[in-house]
């Protein structure tokens, strides 16, 4: 070792020599033997050990290896979960050493430096009272610093691909560090190249196309600001065309050549797509909207002394009941449904805006039926409320909508700019797990589970993902914290960082990821996943259970590292298993399938059933509520139901005959179902067919109600949270038999009585 270079270990000299002489000898032997060099890791975690059962004064005479002494002191609680990932990297790559002579893979080396860097201060920070200031993580430099060049160029570089030392944000490596092992210079201009307009090729060696290009779906970018005089070509390269889109097209159209004056209302809420629409139009279809004005903002005051409903005024004036007859005005309006309801119910100073309001009153805009569009002489109105981002089929949900923005990311095909990034980093070896979770993502069952499961978080929190939140999404299940380079990573970092435990276990990012942490796998039960938990803990061949179980290339390898569970200790097992069933989730068709939500399968199901008008499994719906209302309330026999509490020493009851009636249902004999509200609308008549009442079923209540039906019975929470069911079975109860006949029960010995009016109008009390 040269004696210019700092051992980066020093503080350990006084009080862990036996750990720090190995540590001085790995660093020594990493570019000269880096098999030897990770003998040397193994024998510092050694040392590490063995001092600490010392200082905690451990006495377990049948704990002797490095994996029993790893497992005792995580089990106790004496090492953290971070500590005990770097104990079990060196033990890995020390047994890989011992065991195969070939193994002299200096990245694996550079690995273990920074995790005994780890390591060390760890136990300096815990086993000492000392106050040094400790040295900032460095890498390793070559002994002969005048071939400094050579050595990186041919052990370094030939290894990692140009550069690709310091990707990660984490590392507290400078600039100046970089420069000796990147060479600081541009990748080749490919000029004339018909692909230069999708990929700038302009970055330094070492650095990474395709996480530059995955930024870009960030809400951070600045392809996120959408404007609709703005249309970049990267937006037209990942736009969609959705049905609100070809309504309009068709409105325009349809509009063409008239000289009547026509105002589009683009109704909706904040970041639903209003402004990508327009650009989009401005862009590619310019002639659809030749003489029309369009306001994107109608809440943007034209002067400061104007507040949002005066502005809305000077913009709709051509359109007030004074001028609208003469009008020709021709008026595209983006507009908030909160905004639009106001103006349409506050008082105007100048003009009235009744015929406005009738129309937008009959369009049923605010009400629970479906509108799309609708128009009349002078107005069109788009709802992009009621264009739902899937459809319904018989077997499932789709979304054409995400599963092609998700097609634009990951397709394989030279008109994609984040592929042809992909080819670029591989063409210059530039490789980090972004780029493993990238193709991951490319596999298109992978793709289907991660639409089925947005969609899943849309039905059960109400989430409203426009197209912008999903991509943002897609690049935070791709992009983690630290992008270094994958071959200085251990492997449990890899299993940290992919894509299945970003999916998961980032909950804190974002509001979608916040909702799919409660669809994780790893907490549903099942058979499925307790026969796996058996095969892991008693097969010694974990090869044949990941060939199996895990249908996918990329993310198989990250588990080969891992053989059995003697490889792995407490905190590390736990890394494997639970990556291991997530990555089975989003590969594994028929995984997936065993371990669904049966209920949220069963609601979307009767979804299409109403939307199609199947009355035969209407009626096996309205069955089901059926059984969940009388066991809300209780029901002592037959078709009565309680009236009162259970704490009440004795019990009323009455009779109550459900009706329930399709009549409000608009039925389709459509396969694919576009247009559709998200809950099921029930309704029940009285017995002379005079009065309805009607119960909104979303899956949360759907859910609930299932739990009833098999016997759970529902708590005050429940009954806050369902707080419109439970005003609907008041309602309900009104229908019943209580004016005629009532039953009494004695719930401690079981006794009926009845009481009811005989044909004189006497009350008669009876016991049954």
């Amino acid at each position: 070792m040269s004696s210019q270079e700092v051992f980066f270990l020093s503080f350990l000299e006084d009080i862990n020599p036996t750990a720090a002489q190995s540590a001085k000898k790995m660093q020594e032997l990493i570019y000269e033997d880096p098999s030897s060099s990770i003998m040397k890791a193994r024998l510092f975690a050694e040392a590490i050990l063995s001092h600490i059962f010392k200082l905690e004064k451990i006495q377990e005479p049948y704990v002797n290896t490095l994996y029993e002494k790893i497992s005792y002191l995580t089990r106790n609680e004496y090492i953290e979960r971070e500590v005990q990932k770097s104990f079990d990297t060196i033990r890995l790559s020390g047994n890989k050493a011992a065991h195969d002579g070939q193994f002299n893979d200096i990245t694996e080396a550079f690995k273990l430096h920074k995790e005994m860097y780890k390591i060390a201060v760890w136990f300096y920070e815990v086993y000492t009272s000392e106050q040094l200031k400790l040295p900032v993580y460095e890498l390793p430099k070559p002994r002969q610093q005048e071939n400094i060049e050579d050595i990186v160029k041919k052990q370094l570089l030939d290894l990692l691909g140009p550069g690709g030392l310091k990707i990660s944000q984490k590392d507290p490596i400078s600039e100046e560090e970089e420069s000796r092992f990147v060479e600081e210079e541009t990748s080749p201009e490919q000029k004339g190249n018909s692909q230069s307009f999708l990929l700038n090729r302009d970055l330094e060696k070492g650095k990474s196309y395709l996480i530059r290009e995955l930024n870009r779906l960030k809400d951070s970018s600045k392809e996120a600001i959408e404007n609709a005089n703005n249309f970049s070509a990267f937006k037209d390269y990942m736009h969609v065309d959705r049905n609100i889109q070809i309504d309009l097209e068709n409105i325009l159209e349809h509009n063409k050549g008239k000289e009547k004056g026509n105002l589009i209302l683009l109704c909706g809420s904040v970041g639903d797509g209003k402004s990508h629409l327009l650009a989009y139009l401005k862009e590619k279809k310019p002639e659809l909207l030749k003489g029309y004005k369009i306001f994107n903002d109608a809440t943007e005051s034209f002067s400061p002394e104007k507040d949002a409903m005066e502005t809305l005024e000077e913009i709709l004036n051509s359109f007030s009941d004074e001028k609208i007859e003469q009008s020709t005005q021709k008026v595209i309006l983006a507009i908030n449904m909160g905004v639009l309801h106001n103006f349409i119910n506050v008082e105007h100073k100048e003009y009235s805006y009744e015929t406005l309001k009738l129309f937008i009153e009959q369009s049923e805009l605010f009400s629970q039926n479906i509108t799309t569009y609708f128009s009349n002489e002078n107005f069109d109105l788009l709802s992009f409320g009621d264009y739902q981002s899937y459809k319904l089929t018989e077997k499932g949900p789709k979304s054409p909508f995400y599963s092609s923005l998700l097609e634009k990311v990951c397709n394989p095909s030279e008109e994609n700019p984040f592929y042809l990034a992909l080819k670029e980093d591989k063409q210059n070896e530039v490789n980090s797990i972004v780029h493993e979770n990238y193709k991951l993502l490319q596999n298109k069952f992978v793709q289907e589970q991660i639409v089925q499961l947005i969609i899943e978080v849309i039905i059960r929190k109400k989430l409203v993902i426009s197209a912008r939140a999903f991509l943002n999404f897609i690049a935070d299940i791709l992009i983690p914290d630290d992008t270094q380079n994958i071959k200085l990573m251990s492997e449990f970092d890899i299993l940290e960082f992919s894509l299945p435990n970003l999916l998961f276990n980032r909950k804190e990012r974002s509001i979608i990821l916040h909702a799919l942490s409660e669809l994780d796998p790893i907490h549903r039960r099942s058979v499925f996943i307790d026969q796996l938990i058996v095969q892991l803990n008693t097969l010694n061949d974990w090869n044949t259970i990941i060939e199996n179980y895990i249908h996918d290339e990329t993310s198989r390898s990250w588990f080969k590292p891992f053989i059995s569970k003697e490889n792995l200790t407490d905190h590390s097992f736990n890394l494997f298993f639970e990556t291991f069933i997530r990555i089975t989730f989003l590969t594994n068709g028929k995984f997936a399938s065993n371990i669904s939500y049966q209920s949220y399968s069963e609601f979307l199901k009767n979804l299409y059933y109403f939307n199609v008008g199947d009355n035969k499994k209407i009626k096996r719906f309205y069955n089901e509520i059926k059984t969940a209302i009388f066991k809300w309330k209780g029901s002592p026999k037959k078709d009565h139901i309680y009236l009162d509490k259970p704490s009440e020493k004795y019990r009323l009851a009455q009779k109550l005959k459900l009706n329930p009636s399709a009549d409000h249902l608009k039925t389709s004999k459509k396969e694919i179902i576009e247009s559709f509200k998200p809950f099921i609308t029930l309704a029940y008549n009285d017995e002379a067919k005079e009065n309805t009442i009607f119960l909104d079923i979303d899956f949360p209540l759907y859910q609930l109600l299932m739990k009833v039906q098999e016997g759970y019975c529902p708590n005050k929470k429940n009954e806050e949270d369902a707080i419109k069911f439970v005003e609907f079975i008041e309602k309900l109860m009104a229908f019943g038999d209580k004016k005629k006949e009532m039953l009494v029960h004695f719930p401690k010995d079981n006794r009926f009585y009845t009481i009811k009016r005989d044909t004189l109008g006497s009350f008669v009390f009876e016991r049954e």
